[in-house]
């Protein structure tokens, strides 16, 4: 049976499971928010789905709990960040706050990252320039995902891109280079049902409707096919390459705990007010977003909406009524709950 749970709730459980894994309560802390975050922006497949895996890197000593995150290279608007193999949501806070102090006083800064994980949703880092008053852009290196246009072996990654503006709701992207996110499939995988046609292919390159093919094939379809596929291996090469870090073919593979994952991050801020005041670009941006929502639209279509304006509406609903959560999900807390000794809080119905 499906329920909501209050995020407060929940931020404490998953905050008690990763203390119990050893991170300090501040990381801690912080995990759960970003993944807790990420659920109340309705973005379930980035959300407490990912607790699982985490806490079977952290217990099979692939992760590092406790990193000394440091600045390997300082070039004033330009850095690199080794993140010791932590968490890579801990990583990327560290690294975008990083960057926006750094833009404060630059107008711009880019601080890339080495040697770090899965950084959970792309959105929560670009959208930490906005409370600055700065537009965020933030990309990374996955596992590799998705095949080069034309070949039927994953050797890229689907490399996701945020970008965020301030603007009221704040204007925010954030999208893989897939056709969807792998988060969907495991989803579909974890609630038994089938894809749609066109979001992966078997290993012979097939299209194919069941998520566990996609899943053990590892060959999400790329947007726009030979498109997607170059902007995916631009960025791979990009930070990959800038950063001394793992492309994605050298990524571990989600589930492979057998050592460091070496993901690189992107995460660049512009300080907006280096060129005109916050409330200006805010209020262009506003009237812009106005136009587009304004647009005649086509048949069938109810509302057009603006990048991030869908979330800032889940996010407004599910503070308030809490956070639906599926049957699988439930039982995945259940378990590791009670194998950790963590009291679950209670769903309501």
């Amino acid at each position: 049976m499906s329920g909501r749970m209050l995020s407060e709730a929940l931020e404490d459980f998953v905050t008690a499971v990763f203390r119990k894994l050893g991170l300090p309560e501040g990381d801690a802390r912080w995990m759960a928010h970003t993944l807790v975050l990420t659920e109340q922006r309705g973005v379930a497949s980035h959300g407490v789905i990912r607790v699982p895996y985490y806490a079977q890197r952290l217990e099979a000593g692939a992760l590092n709990p406790r990193p000394q995150i440091r600045i390997a290279k300082d070039c004033g608007a330009l850095a690199l960040m080794d993140g010791d193999n932590g968490m890579g949501q801990i990583v990327s806070r560290r690294a975008m706050e990083e960057s926006i102090e750094r833009a404060a006083k630059h107008n711009i800064a880019l601080v890339l990252v080495k040697e770090s994980n899965h950084f959970g949703a792309a959105a929560t880092y670009a959208m930490m320039a906005i409370e600055r008053g700065m537009a965020g852009i933030v990309t990374t290196t996955t596992m590799k995902n998705v095949a080069p246009h034309g070949a039927k072996a994953p050797l890229i990654g689907n490399n996701p891109i945020s970008i965020a503006l301030p603007a009221t709701p704040p204007l925010c992207l954030d999208m893989a280079l897939s056709v969807v996110a792998r988060g969907y499939v495991l989803q579909a995988a974890h609630a038994g049902k089938k894809i749609p046609e066109g979001w992966g292919l078997d290993a012979d390159g097939q299209p194919t409707t069941d998520p566990n093919v996609v899943l053990k094939s590892a060959l999400l379809c790329p947007i726009a096919g030979h498109k997607g596929s170059g902007l995916s291996i631009l960025i791979d090469a990009l930070i990959a390459g800038l950063a001394g870090s793992g492309f994605s073919h050298q990524v571990k593979a989600l589930g492979d705990n057998s050592g460091r994952s070496r993901v690189a991050h992107f995460f660049l801020a512009i300080n907006i007010a280096s060129l005109l005041p916050v409330e200006a670009f805010r209020a262009s941006v506003d009237a812009f977003c106005a136009l587009l929502r304004a647009a005649p639209k086509a048949a069938g279509v109810e509302r057009i909406w603006t990048p991030g304006e869908m979330e800032a509406g889940n996010m407004a609903e599910r503070s308030e009524r809490g956070i639906p959560l599926p049957p699988e999900r439930l039982k995945e807390m259940a378990e590791i709950g009670r194998r950790l000794g963590i009291p679950v809080p209670e769903a309501a119905g």
